[in-house]
């Protein structure tokens, strides 16, 4: 009892920062062992072809996957400062992670996608998981502090003027917007990972768009307008632009039972998962989708298994922790007065809801399905890190804001 009461004293000592937000602490653990759980139990329709200790392993894979996370972003939380995100440090970032993405393309592809590093036979990193972080981080120097320093004085000749905007549009809206298209085309066209790309691209439109910089106003109707166009564009030359497999994605959401045991292989049966769930579920560990129906369960597909195993109930616990995640990162988001310490909250935030929306809605059946993780829960390392990474850099604004908020109200 001791040496049990010893551990959670070091465990409370590890998490005790003053201002840290505790809610988004107690649910990245919960969402963290409910994963670890049920990796386990969807690892265990695989077993059969990759050995008795199959699901076993997996489990301690991500348990070793989520300990390091956890010392991760309890370092972000401790050490991190705004200052560091800075003209110099985001490029710098930027660079790795675009060579990281570049990286991928020497090795073989998985599932048609070359969209990971790998390191041995068992161990691979996806580089663009780390690069939504990145660009987070580096936009929300771009279109939150960089403009500040590109003041236009009014006492200046009408030449010099238009020379200074120009300026200031290539500092703050074009460089952005090429470094971003660039890591999209990366990911999208050569990696063929469109899950990630769309994710990348939500993620970048959505800072873009909350940044509260009156100099972006006309800049975001001009967007607007554009990405309407684009979609109509899209809506009739999508059957050039797009990939056949990419193609197919669309067709069978459209209509999934027209090819059931092919393109919509996987959907039809994970949408059998939803509907064998219910309620109260078949019982932990009774799902039958994951004995060869559903392809690598533990990955992108866990959240159909945690429906067809625990129901509605079961889909809850990890769905309200997500929503709590989400909901006090924009929350604070809206306190904080500094712009850039707001639209990284707003990005990490964006960053969750993404990969919510895109794996439970491409799962269900309610959009096309683009094959991303559930972040904190689908088995691997890279996409654990990264949210690890992003809520480590929240925790540490967060916890700066409320001491500076308590020392405002002591004083």
């Amino acid at each position: 009892m001791k040496r049990i009461k010893h551990i959670f004293d070091l465990i409370r000592r590890i998490f005790r920062s003053r201002g840290v937000d505790r809610p988004i602490y107690f649910c990245v653990i919960l969402l963290a062992i409910y994963g670890i759980v049920m990796i386990g139990s969807a690892s265990v329709g695989s077993t059969a072809k990759y050995g008795a200790n199959y699901a076993i392993m997996n489990m301690a894979k991500q348990a070793i996957f989520v300990f390091i996370g956890l010392g991760i972003m309890i370092f972000f939380t401790r050490c991190f400062k705004k200052s560091w995100i800075n003209e110099y440090t985001t490029w710098i970032l930027y660079i790795i992670g675009f060579i990281l993405l570049l990286a991928c393309l020497l090795f073989d592809d998985v599932n048609g996608s070359k969209a990971w590093i790998h390191i041995g036979s068992s161990f691979t990193i996806q580089s663009s998981e780390f690069m939504k972080i990145i660009l987070i981080l580096f936009l929300s120097y771009h279109f939150g502090e960089i403009e500040e320093y590109c003041v236009i004085p009014k006492n200046i000749s009408i030449e010099k003027r238009h020379s200074m905007y120009l300026r200031k549009i290539w500092y703050c809206i074009l460089r952005p917007v090429i470094a971003c298209l660039a890591a999209f085309g990366v990911v999208a066209l050569a990696q063929s990972d469109l899950g990630s790309a769309l994710i990348i691209a939500f993620i970048c439109l959505g800072l873009f768009y909350v940044t509260p910089r009156p100099f972006y106003r006309k800049f975001k109707k001009i967007v607007s307008v554009m990405l309407v166009a684009l979609c109509v564009v899209f809506a009739f030359l999508a059957g050039f632009v797009l990939k056949s497999h990419q193609l197919a994605r669309f067709t069978s959401w459209l209509n999934p039972l027209s090819d059931a045991l092919g393109d919509s292989y996987q959907l039809v049966n994970s949408m059998i998962a939803f509907t064998n769930g219910g309620l109260f579920g078949l019982g932990f560990g009774n799902s039958q989708q994951k004995y060869g129906f559903i392809p690598e369960s533990h990955n992108d597909f866990i959240a159909a298994i945690i429906y067809e195993e625990l129901g509605l109930v079961g889909f809850l616990v990890f769905l309200i922790p997500y929503c709590i995640i989400i909901y006090r990162l924009f929350q604070y988001g809206l306190k904080i007065k500094d712009t850039k310490s707001k639209l990284i909250l707003y990005g990490v935030g964006l960053y969750f809801f993404a990969h919510l929306i895109i794996n439970v809605g491409g799962v269900s059946g309610l959009i096309p399905m683009t094959g991303v993780p559930l972040l904190l829960i689908s088995y691997g390392g890279s996409s654990l890190w990264a949210a690890m990474i992003g809520l480590g850099i929240c925790q540490s604004i967060i916890a700066k804001y409320n001491r500076d908020l308590l020392k405002a109200q002591i004083e």
